[in-house]
């Protein structure tokens, strides 16, 4: 067991009352296994992600310097803040002896994540899919059927209601976890890896600039929620979707659903036009800038939402936006899954 996960093991135990003893899932369709999990399956799958300095040539142009929190190392599958904002659904999961029903699209990181990690600790997932039952799977769809959920495809309008009270029992009686992780659990959940975005490495400075990649603002908010008020520190979010200024009252929703406030966490912003014409939209610019930005720093990233991180940070370094001497840490949010759904790069 990592040393993280023993410093864990008290808290999940108190907090949610877990228990060794898993019973049959709700899920009927996808029963778990008779023998229990081991807690230590659940708890070591949450160590605190490698911190390494970036070389590139970009950064030490702007007389910068650009840390990376490698959260796509955590785990092949159950990858980056995907894994953290699942991280008290799982437990509650196995504390209540029930199933997760979720939704996404069909290069759903999360629902990638959450098969993987029901498959592990005998969990029954179902993912409700975007689209249509006929299409091919996506490798995406294929890796969550193998690891054993149940995928059910449902029209876009009736996704659209998936926000709605009542949408999750009109598919299943399992836990709901919404799309992306992103509930008040999935807010609290984030608070170990929101604490490893701002530890110093060993005999050098603080980071001073935070940045990390936004989808529903999860992430965002669980790491202003856990950092409260920190002179000298700035949290920055990059939308990856169209109308990213929305993301600052969902942001804020959030925060107060988790009991947070905008007087008690860093100062924060986000950086707008990002985007790259909508989610999950990769034109011929980001591909050109994700071959240039791996030759040269030998980081892997991926179009949905750390390409489009790196780029907006390209933008803001080239343009002289960032003061040099400026210490930023980046956060690495995983998804290199997806890299599969986009052929041009896949022929590079």
């Amino acid at each position: 067991m990592s040393p993280h996960a023993a410093a864990s093991r008290h808290t999940l135990d108190e907090t949610l009352a877990l228990n060794a003893e898993v019973s049959s899932s709700s899920l009927s369709s996808h029963p778990a296994p008779q023998a229990p999990p081991a807690l230590e399956n659940l708890l070591d799958l949450f160590t605190p992600p490698p911190v390494e300095r970036l070389d590139w040539s970009l950064a030490h142009d702007a007389g910068v310097v650009v840390e990376c929190l490698r959260a796509d190392t955590l785990d092949s599958e159950i990858s980056g803040n995907k894994a953290w904002k699942l991280r008290l659904p799982l437990a509650r999961a196995l504390s209540e002896g029930r199933g997760i029903i979720s939704c996404g699209g069909g290069w759903s990181n999360h629902l990638h994540a959450l098969a993987a990690a029901g498959a592990r600790l005998g969990i029954a997932t179902h993912g409700l899919i975007r689209g249509h039952p006929e299409a091919p799977l996506t490798a995406m769809l294929a890796d969550a059927r193998a690891n054993g959920m149940q995928l059910s495809f449902i029209s876009r309008a009736e996704y659209k209601l998936r926000d709605q009270e009542g949408f999750s029992a009109r598919h299943g009686d399992g836990l709901w976890v919404p799309e992306g992780g992103g509930s008040v659990d999935g807010v609290a959940g984030l608070a170990p890896l929101a604490e490893a975005l701002v530890a110093p490495l060993p005999d050098e400075p603080a980071p001073q600039l935070v940045l990390l990649a936004c989808g529903s603002g999860t992430t965002l908010a669980g790491v202003l929620s856990t950092l409260g008020e920190r002179d000298g520190l700035r949290i920055v979010g990059v939308p990856t979707m169209n109308h990213g200024d929305q993301l600052y009252h969902r942001v804020r929703r959030l925060l107060a659903e988790s009991g947070g406030s905008e007087q008690q966490t860093p100062e924060w912003g986000l950086w707008l036009g990002a985007q790259a014409g909508g989610f999950a939209k990769a034109p011929v610019w980001l591909i050109d800038f994700i071959r240039r930005f791996e030759t040269d720093t030998g980081l892997e990233i991926e179009p949905v939402y750390t390409a489009k991180l790196f780029a907006a940070l390209a933008h803001h370094l080239a343009n002289g936006l960032i003061a040099p001497g400026t210490r930023i840490r980046v956060l690495h949010s995983g998804g290199l899954q997806g890299r599969r759904g986009y052929p041009a790069l896949n022929a590079a």
